[in-house]
């Protein structure tokens, strides 16, 4: 790491996270996401949502940006948006009455 430099020791790839450390990351990720259910925002990377998350969110914010991995704080924001658009598709569907079909034992070729 550099004088200047942004990263952070969980960033370090040689070296795999303690429980600790994944367990810490996600309660910090739990308090951001649940803040920012408070204010409605699903994809906290658009940046109109910007202020007001900054407003409503920055104490959380900063816990999940130092408690976590760059990578994982990436991941978990786009995966918010994607399982939000994943329920509200599935709420859509059902409200269609459509059938889940289950294709676990489907064999790929």
């Amino acid at each position: 790491m550099g004088w200047f430099s942004k990263t952070k020791p969980m960033d370090d790839q040689s070296k795999p996270p303690m429980r600790s450390s994944r367990k810490q990351c996600w309660e910090a990720r739990d308090g951001y996401f649940r803040c920012l259910d408070n204010i409605s925002v699903v994809n906290a990377l658009d940046p109109k949502h910007q202020d007001a998350i900054k407003k409503s969110c920055q104490a959380e914010e900063t816990k999940f940006d130092q408690d976590c991995a760059t990578s994982w704080i990436k991941y978990f924001k786009e995966k918010r948006v994607v399982d939000h658009k994943r329920e509200k598709f599935m709420q859509e569907m059902e409200s269609k009455n459509a059938q889940q079909i289950d294709l676990s034992g489907m064999i790929r070729r």
